[in-house]
């Protein structure tokens, strides 16, 4: 097994560079922001803005229900119990349950373990990650005082937030 990070650089005849990369357990940048804490596997650089792939851990309760105007989302679940509301029904997911939330699509989460849920959560493309650096630059607390400026900050980075978990 290896253990650390390890990246590995391909050139191509075409001048073109690929990186292979290899993270170990609960390796890559952390950010905890509205109900989560995210272990960045690949960020937008190293996908060349393809993707952006975490380790969530999902401790909050719920998730506003929201769009994602230029995204695509899916959950691949590792751990715990989860009713995710997609258009206009809640699905239960538990470990092995595999969810994709086309862009535009009405979803939230709502956390029904006592545990916290694991999942690994790709967003294609990559860009979303932005949205939750700025929520935990300009401060959690702060924005969830003023809900008007948390939908406005999400707006700018393509969320759309619609309203509360419908359950």
């Amino acid at each position: 097994m290896l253990l650390g990070t390890v990246t590995v650089v391909r050139t191509y005849a075409s001048g073109a560079e690929a990186a292979m990369m290899v993270l170990g357990p609960a390796e890559g940048p952390q950010l905890t922001a509205l109900g989560s804490t995210y272990t960045t596997k690949v960020d937008a650089a190293a996908s060349r803005g393809a993707y952006w792939l975490v380790e969530e851990e999902f401790w909050g309760r719920t998730t506003p229900l929201h769009t994602h105007t230029v995204a695509e989302e899916a959950f691949y679940v590792l751990s715990g119990q989860v009713g995710v509301w997609l258009g206009d029904a809640e699905t239960v997911a538990g470990p092995g349950t595999f969810l994709l939330v086309p862009r535009g699509t009405p979803h939230g989460l709502r956390r029904l373990s006592d545990e916290s849920v694991r999942m690994l959560t790709l967003v294609s493309p990559a860009g979303i990650e932005s949205f939750f650096a700025a929520v935990a630059h300009q401060g959690e607390d702060e924005l969830l005082a003023d809900p008007g400026r948390l939908v406005e900050l999400a707006a700018e980075h393509g969320t759309q937030i619609v309203g509360d978990y419908p359950v």
